[in-house]
């Protein structure tokens, strides 16, 4: 038997802005991130709950968003 998830992150806190050269462009993502983006934990819940569902249940997919709006 073989189960298939597929995970949608939305906006997921990360080391993105770690790799932009850009100044002000990084600095905007660091404050779009500290407003707006979930913590990869949040990720990781939904990837175990898929995961850990019995045998007989296969969850098809899984959209995770955060729920703060400006």
């Amino acid at each position: 038997m073989l189960r298939t998830t597929s995970i949608s992150p939305g906006y997921v806190s990360t080391e993105l802005a770690d790799s932009v050269d850009d100044p002000a462009v990084r600095q905007n993502i660091r404050e779009n991130m500290a407003k707006f983006a979930i913590p990869p934990e949040a990720v990781a819940r939904a990837i175990a709950f898929a995961v850990d569902q019995p045998d007989d249940v296969e969850i098809g997919d899984i959209t995770i968003r955060p729920t703060v709006q400006d």
